[in-house]
């Protein structure tokens, strides 16, 4: 305790010092925050609108061969219980919702032009297309409308094109596609399809179309549903809901959102390498702080000596020196950060555009950032003053009081 008054004691006995010593630190850590809650609100955002693009947070079906050629060839596993698995994952109170979705591949044709799709069917009061409402939970969000409309409560055969499939067929809303696809067995079926929209989707709007679950059942002779999606009210919750129907082939959101990992970890790699630079700038800093502080106070560690103070505890005291300015500069400067990042929420948060729209994203830290921040600077700034340290501890007291 002697030892840490004194450390606190002489950390400002330099002021100006001191100062610019933790000015230093304040601004690289309260940048750090920043971009910190930045990057993970833009993550969460990512991960939501990936999951809700068509993914799920779960997907049940029969066979683990589903998630690897399913997309193509669903007919091939159908789900014998799809009911009794909707109503034991609806039961529990973490699901948000339980649907089925089935898909084909087609030749659509209008005219003289011709193009191949994926067509994707999802119930019809499960699929929204933007601009999306306040509230989108229990629902896919499947890309941006440029022209027509789309209710749940309109007639079957209907057909939302991507805009670059629209563009080659030549097709505008109230046209009617004909979709030729071939079922199980060889069977060849077509059907006229009512354009109701035209759908912008980055990568996605040239190949996949989509109409409703029960027009595709009907037109496929599907069964059963080949995959159930869960919607978590949480996406923490998928493995602990994955649980409830074990003897199934699952896949939960991680698993399937392949791209969000890859990006997210990224970023994080990304984060990891500015905090380390800072960290390196830190260890700077202060060691060459720490040098000056030990170069300047030979007498005084001479003098500590000789009344009979021990070589640690003067270790101990330079080194408790560093880390406590390690320790305030750390916290002035997540505080900085936090107190920056509220300025930024009240005027709106960052401009984002994702593709034709653009997000305002809060910039909202977590009680992850503190930690991430605090423990290793403290712990830098520790050993940015433990060579110093050792130097002033080899000393012998007439060497150190020899020392201008």
């Amino acid at each position: 305790m002697r030892l840490l008054r004194l450390a606190w004691r002489n950390v400002f006995r330099q002021k100006r010092r001191t100062l610019t010593t933790l000015a230093a630190l304040i601004i690289g850590l309260a940048g750090l925050v920043v971009f910190q809650g930045y990057l993970g609100q833009l993550m969460v955002g990512f991960r939501d609108s990936t999951i809700r693009s068509g993914i799920g947070h779960l997907q049940v079906s029969s066979d683990p061969k589903y998630f690897t050629d399913g997309e193509f060839n669903p007919f091939a596993y159908s789900l014998k219980d799809e009911q009794e698995l909707t109503k034991t994952l609806a039961a529990d109170p973490r699901v948000q919702a339980v649907f089925p979705s089935t898909g084909f591949t087609a030749i659509g044709g209008l005219g003289d032009k011709a193009t191949t799709l994926l067509v994707k069917a999802y119930p019809a009061d499960r699929m929204l297309f933007g601009p999306y409402p306040a509230d989108t939970s229990g629902h896919f969000t499947l890309g941006e409308l440029v022209a027509g409309t789309w209710n749940s409560s309109g007639a079957g055969d209907r057909l939302i094109l991507g805009e670059t499939a629209a563009r080659i067929l030549k097709a505008k809303v109230g046209d009617v596609v004909t979709l030729m696809a071939i079922l199980p067995g060889g069977e060849l079926n077509g059907r006229d399809f009512t354009v109701a929209g035209i759908y912008r989707s980055a990568g996605r709007d040239k190949i996949f179309a989509f109409t409703d679950y029960a027009t595709a059942r009907d037109f496929t002779h599907l069964t059963a549903a080949p995959v159930l999606h869960v919607l978590a009210h949480n996406p923490n919750q998928a493995a602990g809901i994955a649980a409830l129907v074990s003897g199934h082939a699952l896949k939960t959101w991680p698993e399937l959102a392949t791209y969000f990992v890859q990006v997210n970890t990224m970023f994080a790699g990304f984060l990891s390498v500015i905090r380390a630079i800072l960290l390196l700038i830190t260890l700077f800093i202060l060691g060459n702080t720490m040098n000056r502080i030990v170069f300047e106070r030979m007498r005084e560690w001479g003098t500590l000596r000789a009344f009979g103070t021990k070589a640690r505890e003067i270790l101990g005291l330079v080194v408790l020196e560093g880390a406590l300015q390690g320790l305030v500069g750390a916290l002035l400067g997540i505080a900085a950060g936090f107190v920056i990042s509220l300025f930024i929420n009240l005027a709106g948060g960052i401009p984002f555009t994702d593709g034709t729209t653009v997000r305002q994203i809060k910039v909202i830290p977590d009680d992850q950032t503190v930690w991430w921040n605090l423990v290793p600077v403290i712990i830098t700034a520790a050993l940015a003053a433990f060579l110093p340290a050792l130097r002033a501890m080899r000393l012998s007291p007439s060497e150190a009081l020899r020392c201008p």
